[in-house]
C-alpha cells in the first residue's frame, strides 16, 4: 500500500530533509491536494455492514459491477481496496472484522497494519463495543481522525416503537446520538462525530451528512495525512543521524584519553566536547541561521528548539565524572607510593585510560541525546507537528 505520495516523491522529499529542509518544505507545501493519496480503514467487528458502507459511500449498489462482496458469514478476509469514483486518490479499505476466528482482537492491530492507514470509519451495528473500543483507541494514539457509524439504526427504532408507543423517531435518534457521544467520551474520545445509518439502505438516514461532513474535511484530512507521513520519514532519519553520530564518539574519546597530564586532559576533553557540539548542532539543523532559515519560509517561532541550556547537563556530568576519575587517579598513585606496590604503578594508567575514555563518552553521548531530542521538536517549525 503506498503512502500520501508515491514512493519516487517520498524519497526526494526525504533526501532534501537531510541536504535542505527549507527546499523540501517549499517541496511540500506546493503539492496540490488532488494529488494526495488518502487511505481509509473501514473497520468494525465482523457483520456489521463494512462492505456495505463501502459500496453506499462509493454511490454503487451491492450488485453493480465492481462492488465489494456483500453477505452473511462475513465475506472480507483480507484488506480490500476500492476506489472512491468521486475523490481523486481517495481509497476506501474494506477491512476483515476484528474479533473473528481468523482475525482476533489481540492480534489485529498489529496483523492488519493499522499504523498504514490515514483515516477510519468504524462499523458498529448497535453499541460500540469494547473490540470497537480498542481501535478507537489505537488510532487517537496515532494521532488520526475517526468517524463511528451505527449501520443498523433502523433495528433500534423498531425497538424503541414496540417499547414506547409515543416516541417519535426524532426523540428516538437524537437519544441513540447522545448515547454514542456519553459511550465514547467517557473511554477517553475526544469530540467524537457519530452518524447513524439504517441497513439495508444505508441512505436512510445519515449517509448524506457523512457524505457532506467527509467532502468538507477531505483537503484538511489529505494534508494531515501527508504531514504525518513526512513526519515519520523526518524522525526515522533523525534516528539513523543520531546513530551515525554516536558512532563516531569514540574516536574523539580515544583521541582525549590518551592524553596523559591530567589538567591538559580536562581542557583537551571540554575543548573536545565542545567542537563535537558545534559539530553536531550544524548537522542536526539547530544552528541559528537554519532555525531562521525555517522559520521564516514556515511563519512558525522557533524559540523553544534554540539550543540555550543544552549542553549544561554533559557538561555538568563530565565534571562530576572527571573529578572522579582524577580521585581515583591520585589514590592509586598515592596507595602505591606508600606501599611500594608495583603493579599498582603498571595498572594505573591503562585503568585512568579506561576511565577517562568512559568520561568523554558519556558526555559526548549525553550532548548528542540532547541534541537529537530538540531536533525533534524541529518537527514542529517544519510543519509537521499535526498530532
Amino acid at each position: 500500500m503506498e503512502g500520501p505520495l508515491d514512493r519516487q516523491e517520498n524519497e526526494r522529499i526525504r533526501e532534501m530533509l537531510e541536504t535542505d529542509p527549507v527546499a523540501a518544505i517549499k517541496r511540500i507545501i506546493s503539492v496540490q491536494t488532488d494529488d494526495i493519496r488518502l487511505n481509509i480503514a473501514i473497520i468494525g467487528e465482523p457483520g456489521t455492514g463494512k462492505s456495505t458502507f463501502v459500496n453506499a459511500f462509493r454511490g454503487i449498489n451491492n450488485n453493480d459491477e465492481g462492488a465489494a462482496p456483500t453477505g452473511c458469514g462475513g465475506t472480507t478476509t483480507s484488506p480490500t481496496s476500492y476506489l472512491h469514483p468521486d475523490y481523486p486518490h481517495v481509497i476506501l479499505w474494506d477491512l476483515p472484522g476484528i474479533g473473528s476466528t481468523m482475525w482476533p482482537a489481540d492480534e489485529y492491530v498489529e496483523r492488519v497494519e493499522l499504523k498504514k492507514f490515514d483515516f477510519f470509519i468504524i462499523i458498529s451495528a448497535n453499541r460500540f463495543r469494547e473490540n470497537d473500543v480498542k481501535l478507537a483507541k489505537e488510532i487517537q494514539k496515532m494521532g488520526k481522525k475517526v468517524y463511528f457509524v451505527r449501520s443498523k439504526i433502523n433495528h433500534n427504532l423498531s425497538d424503541e416503537e414496540r417499547s414506547h408507543r409515543d416516541s417519535t423517531e426524532e426523540r428516538s435518534l437524537a437519544a441513540i446520538i447522545e448515547d454514542c457521544f456519553k459511550g465514547l467520551q467517557k473511554v477517553g474520545t475526544e469530540s467524537p462525530q457519530v452518524f447513524l445509518l439504517s441497513s439495508p439502505d444505508l441512505r436512510q438516514h445519515g449517509l448524506q451528512q457523512l457524505k457532506s461532513t467527509f467532502e468538507g474535511e477531505l483537503p484538511e484530512l489529505k494534508r494531515k495525512a501527508l504531514c504525518l507521513s513526512i513526519s515519520d520519514l523526518y524522525l526515522h532519519d533523525l534516528d539513523d543521524k543520531k546513530q551515525r553520530f554516536q558512532a563516531e564518539i569514540k574516536y574523539y574519546c580515544i583521541f582525549s584519553a590518551a592524553v596523559p597530564i591530567p589538567l591538559l586532559s580536562a581542557f583537551v576533553d571540554l575543548w573536545l566536547i565542545y567542537l563535537v557540539f558545534q559539530k553536531y548542532v550544524v548537522g542536526f539543523r539547530l544552528n541559528t541561521p537554519s532555525l531562521e532559515e525555517m522559520a521564516a519560509v514556515t511563519t512558525v517561532p522557533c524559540e523553544d528548539v534554540r539550543i540555550t541550556r543544552t549542553l549544561f547537563k554533559p557538561l555538568t556530568t563530565y565534571v562530576v565524572l572527571k573529578s572522579l576519575t582524577q580521585v581515583a587517579n591520585r589514590s592509586m598513585a598515592s596507595v602505591a607510593l606508600m606501599k611500594g606496590y608495583n603493579f599498582i604503578s603498571l595498572f594505573r594508567r591503562p585503568v585512568v585510560f579506561a576511565l577517562s575514555f568512559t568520561t568523554t563518552y558519556i558526555a559526548l553521548r549525553l550532548t548528542i541525546s540532547a541534541l537529537a531530542e530538540k531536533a525533534r521538536r524541529f518537527k514542529r517549525i517544519l510543519g509537521l507537528n499535526t498530532m
